[in-house]
């Protein structure tokens, strides 16, 4: 990997003070990156201390590097559209279903009955996840 050149948005007193008044630990983090690499770390040894793969260390340096360290506050991944809500009566009904059973219910099968009854496509760890609520609040 070629090394990346920082540019010099900002000193190291001032990355010092901004991750130290900070509460955001993303950002703590992504500043610590500029910061080490700014005291001339090697790309690996901060990679390694901050238990960050390459892609993402160098996703930081090179936004720093363009737009200073204000777009390491922002964070978005995920949907961008958000996640999405589920009716709750949809894993009531897979709940129910599960009592009147005598076999095992997989969350595969859970999934196709929800789809099945409702139309309504749910990841697997959703499922797994609200059925697991459900387990919990009825004992």
């Amino acid at each position: 990997m070629k090394a990346i050149r920082l540019k010099n948005h900002d000193t190291e007193e001032e990355l010092l003070w901004e991750i130290r008044n900070t509460k955001n630990g993303r950002y703590q983090l992504r500043l610590r990156a500029v910061l080490m690499l700014k005291r001339g770390y090697k790309a690996r040894y901060i990679q390694k201390e901050l238990l960050i793969s390459s892609a993402t260390y160098c996703s930081w340096i090179k936004k720093y590097n363009e737009y200073g360290n204000d777009i390491l506050k922002e964070h978005n991944s995920g949907r961008k559209e958000g996640n999405p809500k589920y009716d709750a009566k949809l894993f009531k009904v897979v709940f129910d279903a599960l009592d009147l059973m005598d076999e095992y219910w997989s969350v595969p099968k859970m999934q196709k009955l929800v789809e099945e009854t409702h139309g309504v496509k749910v990841p697997y760890e959703t499922m797994r996840l609200h059925i697991h609520a459900i387990t919990l609040n009825s004992l």
